[in-house]
């Protein structure tokens, strides 16, 4: 299945634009070759560089990464996934090779409106969304804002409710940890960004493991991680969990059963506060769409269909 671009450039409101060219030096191979197949691309929204990954044809798909993590962990779904539809994999603002800026805004609601944003600049204005832990909040968040935009809501190990929260979010509050986190040697800091998914750095092969190290070598990507983390809860959440309810689109929840960041019993709470949802148990941890990508690939296919 060939990769899905337009032959030109096209701009939209707000200075948006749709990048043609793209720099030729990627971060790592996985992205080089996705590069030289002509399926990944630079976006401008807002004064922002994104990076993001398009593939095949039909209804869109939108894949939101979690914490830590980039359009590399859709690496085993998106060009199977693409044999049926349009599936586009963002590197969020503050990940991958997406800008990084100091200042911005790295809330859930502040996501979830640049990803409406990049839907709607790749002309995918309604779309089922997939979202594996901090992206499952930004895809909550959308389908609340805008339940226009989402088709189908997959939740894959979401983050959705303030309750045990990880003692890194406190951490990261402490001043000055963005250096600290700059100045860590990286295999300490890769353990710590993939704690909490001690089932998924199992299944890792050391070119994988090579991968994420890279990434996170890139100059400021440890320092936006602290940044992110520190904008994962909000100061109120009351009014996100009361909002649950409102979300009308058909829901399918997948989670590891075993996942000490976020519980399976958030997931059967979310499955009841989710007017039209489905909870499907699956023996693994933090990242199921990593650890055993055949079955969440196929829970996917057959409920997009």
């Amino acid at each position: 299945m060939r990769p899905f671009w337009p032959a030109t450039a096209r701009t939209a409101a707000g200075g948006a634009s749709l990048a043609v060219d793209a720099p030729g030096a990627r971060l790592t191979p996985f992205r080089t070759e996705l590069f030289r197949e002509g399926s990944l691309r630079d976006v401008e929204l807002d004064g922002y560089r994104y990076c993001a990954v398009e593939w095949g044809s039909g209804p869109p798909i939108v894949l939101l990464h979690g914490l830590g993590g980039s359009i590399y962990d859709w690496r085993h779904i998106i060009r199977p996934l693409g044999q049926t539809h349009r599936v586009i994999a963002i590197d969020l603002l503050g990940a991958g090779e997406s800008d990084l800026p100091e200042n911005a805004d790295y809330s859930i609601a502040a996501q979830a409106r640049r990803v409406r944003g990049l839907m709607e600049l790749l002309g995918a204005e309604r779309a089922s969304v997939v979202g594996n832990s901090y992206g499952g909040g930004i895809a909550l968040r959308l389908a609340q804002d805008w339940p226009d935009r989402v088709d189908r809501l997959v939740l894959i190990n979401s983050i959705c409710y303030p309750e045990r929260v990880p003692a890194y979010v406190t951490l990261v509050k402490a001043p000055g940890a963005e250096r600290v986190a700059e100045t860590l040697p990286l295999g300490r800091m890769t353990r710590w960004v993939l704690r909490g998914c001690y089932r998924t750095v199992e299944r890792l092969s050391e070119e994988e493991l090579e991968t994420y190290m890279a990434e996170l070598r890139a100059p400021g990507r440890r320092a936006a991680i602290v940044r992110v983390v520190r904008a994962v809860v909000p100061p109120e959440t009351r009014e996100f969990e009361s909002r649950m309810k409102s979300i009308r689109a058909p829901s399918l929840l997948i989670w590891g059963k075993f996942d000490p960041t976020v519980p399976v019993e958030l997931g059967r709470r979310l499955s009841k506060d989710l007017p039209n949802a489905r909870l499907v148990e699956l023996d693994a941890g933090h990242v199921p769409n990593q650890e055993c990508p055949a079955e969440v690939l196929q829970l996917i296919r057959d409920f997009v269909q």
